[in-house]
């Protein structure tokens, strides 16, 4: 039976505080990314969520996956025509890097409830997955609020949403831009120009 790719239609993210009380005592670091993350910096849900983004280190993919034993995993690939491919990640199944994550749901479930999407971290230090220049101190990268659910820093997530550049990431980069301060504004400006020197919202950040 071929595995549909998620959809409207398919999945029913499980919410931070859910990913909290599955993830909290994990023995890996672990960050909510995407829409919400920004949303969590802006102290407010600002839109509703097609889905819930999980940013992990792609070295610790293998202890996620023993650590989460009554979920399945799909691996994400983007073909050169654009289609998105799922395949089951097999137990003890290293992905590297022309795999960007995989989407998890209970065993035996066919709704989809979020992405792991997997960061290139080595050494403490934190790499752009679309270009090596970009780095950063793993510590600068993320907040732990006082309800312990960690999250990455908007000026990281933005970079993520500038590589994909669609309607909701336009959206998000607009609410968030005027709660980012100078720090935040100037490292997503200078990343912005090392990843993509005509990049749209340079102009803005200037």
């Amino acid at each position: 039976m071929k595995v549909q790719v998620p959809a409207e239609t398919n999945v029913v993210p499980l919410h931070p505080k859910e990913i909290l009380s599955l993830l909290g005592d994990a023995p890996f670091q672990w960050w909510i990314a995407g829409g919400w993350a920004i949303d969590f910096f802006l102290g407010k849900q600002t839109r509703r969520h097609f889905d819930t983004d999980v940013a992990i280190a792609r070295n610790s993919q293998l202890i996620t996956q023993s650590h989460l034993r009554d979920w399945e995993f799909y691996s994400t690939k983007r073909e050169k025509n654009g289609n998105i491919v799922l395949r089951k990640w097999k137990t003890a199944d290293f992905l590297e890097r022309d795999y960007p994550g995989v989407w998890a749901r209970k065993s035996g479930e066919t709704i989809w409830r979020f992405e792991f999407l997997f960061h290139e971290i080595n050494n403490q230090t934190w790499t752009f997955r679309y270009d090596e220049s970009v780095k950063h101190p793993l510590a600068k990268i993320g907040r732990v609020p006082p309800d312990n659910i960690p999250y990455l820093l908007p000026e990281i997530a933005l970079l993520y949403k500038a590589a994909r550049l669609r309607n909701v990431d336009e959206q998000d980069f607009q609410r968030v831009l005027p709660s980012l301060n100078q720090i935040q504004r100037r490292q997503l400006l200078l990343d912005l120009k090392n990843f993509q020197p005509n990049h749209p919202w340079i102009a803005i950040l200037v």
